[in-house]
């Protein structure tokens, strides 16, 4: 196995999709971290979120089988479903910054998380699935109490 084989960077792209929105929606929109009582959750959640993003961008080894046969049919299946639901994602994200709407925060958040639990599910790579559940679990408590 070679050294660049380690990374996956069709994953790593969607990984900055993931991200870069929420940049910027950061810096529009500061988070106060004060309104939410269990910073355990908050904790939780960030863990979630970026132990999922680490794992789309590098493949460890570890709980990881691969796409199932057939194997071309399925990256490419991964690979379409995968853009559609971030194109979803980006469009939510513009309507997000057009209206503060609390329904599209919630609902960025359940396909972030969507596409986490997907991604982990189709490349068979467990410790994806279960930091994207983490992350889905942290984000909808998050999301209460903003």
């Amino acid at each position: 196995m070679g050294f660049l084989s380690v990374f996956n960077f069709v994953g790593m792209a969607f990984a900055a999709v993931l991200v870069l929105p929420n940049v910027f929606l950061l810096r529009s929109y500061p988070f106060d971290r004060e309104r939410v009582p269990n910073k355990a959750m908050l904790l939780l959640a960030r863990i979630g979120k970026f132990g999922s993003l680490l794992l789309m961008s590098v493949h460890l080894g570890v709980l990881e089988q691969g796409f199932t046969e057939p194997k071309e049919l399925m990256q490419r299946f991964w690979w379409i479903a995968t853009s559609v639901m971030l194109a979803v994602y980006l469009l939510l994200f513009m309507l997000l910054f057009r209206s503060e709407n609390p329904r599209i925060r919630r609902a960025l958040a359940v396909l972030a998380a969507a596409v986490l639990i997907f991604c982990g599910i189709l490349q068979v790579n467990t410790l994806l699935f279960t930091f994207g559940f983490v992350c889905l679990i942290g984000e909808l408590y998050i999301l209460h109490f903003l």
